[in-house]
């Protein structure tokens, strides 16, 4: 069984003429459009390559008590293994929906100003790709940590999961739709605190912020795209979009603890099996870092909130039920 067909119902106007403002406005919005960052010239070792808070054990005493070397490798492995995970954002979420909207494989998005902003779209995420690998080699190759080695992480794990419990190719594709749905409307802290933290190195920062810059032109897109997307879904359709879309706001914030763990072990560090264990025992998520509320509020526009299955999987995780119910 496949997606709806595209001209079920007409387009929402509206979202179309947001859309199409975005897509012409790329020339002078898009990063990639700037000079290309100098990382070796920019790069100061002298400067931490991450933030102590944006650790899952900052607060442990063991790491409270390391020595400086030892606390600058965790920092750069920390950056490291957060722009890998980035790639991972950008590659394996993101670029294959962008893909989708380009064959107009989604219902509602067989119209040229969604494929031109799609492309645009996959420019950005194929530079933020760009970016984040050239300042891991030089973090990696300043800090002696070339042959770090990371696992899959959480977050595209659930994914896979999640996609491998349906056998129908429309359930897949909204699934992973959700995912880069939440992925591209949620706001992570991570970018606004790395973009703003003068201690962090230079070129980590400059990285993060086009990086932040970008994205809050991505959360309009997605934002827009959702719309019309469910406007032209089955109800069939609708239904499962909307028990899978508050699904994604857990499989981002695992705190990836099995990607510690392998680090961790890497550096050598003694006490890594009482500190992930530890913090494991807690929580093995944080929700602190997304503020989800934009999600809550599209998923109130888009009319989630209108069905029954719709209110129901928004209530289903403890986490955010208190977010949803505030909201309506």
């Amino acid at each position: 069984m496949e997606l709806s067909e595209n001209h079920t119902e007409k387009s929402d106007n509206n979202c179309i003429l947001i859309l199409d403002k975005l897509g012409k406005s790329w020339s002078s919005r898009a990063q990639v459009k700037n000079d290309e960052i100098e990382v070796d010239l920019i790069y100061n070792p002298d400067h931490d390559d991450f933030i102590d808070s944006l650790l899952p054990f900052h607060e442990h005493p063991r790491y409270l008590e390391i020595d400086d070397e030892t606390r600058t490798l965790i920092l750069s492995s920390g950056w490291i293994a957060y722009n890998e995970k980035t790639i991972d954002i950008e590659a394996k979420i993101i670029s294959p929906v962008c893909n989708q909207l380009i064959y107009s494989e989604l219902p509602g998005t067989n119209n040229h100003i969604i494929r031109w902003l799609a492309a645009e779209t996959l420019v950005d995420e194929a530079y933020h790709i760009l970016m984040v690998l050239n300042t891991c080699y030089t973090c990696r190759k300043q800090r002696g940590l070339l042959e770090l080695k990371l696992p899959s992480f959480d977050l595209v794990n659930n994914i896979e999961k999640e996609v491998s419990r349906y056998s129908h190719d429309w359930q897949k594709k909204l699934v992973r739709l959700a995912a880069c749905v939440v992925s591209e409307v949620f706001i992570s802290d991570y970018l606004s605190l790395l973009a703003n933290a003068d201690e962090v190195q230079p070129v980590n920062r400059i990285t993060t912020d086009y990086h932040r810059k970008d994205e809050l032109a991505h959360s309009s897109i997605f934002r827009n795209l959702t719309k019309e997307i469910f406007h032209h879904l089955s109800y069939k359709e609708k239904t499962f979009f909307c028990q899978v879309l508050p699904l994604p706001v857990h499989w981002f914030a695992s705190q990836e603890f099995i990607v510690w763990e392998t680090i961790l072990n890497q550096l050598n560090f003694k006490y890594t099996n009482e500190v992930i264990g530890d913090c494991r025992a807690e929580s093995e998520i944080n929700l602190n870092r997304i503020d989800y509320s934009e999600l809550i509020q599209l998923a109130s526009e888009v009319g989630v909130f209108d069905m029954i299955e719709g209110k129901e999987s928004f209530e289903l995780p403890r986490v955010i039920i208190l977010n949803f119910h505030a909201s309506t």
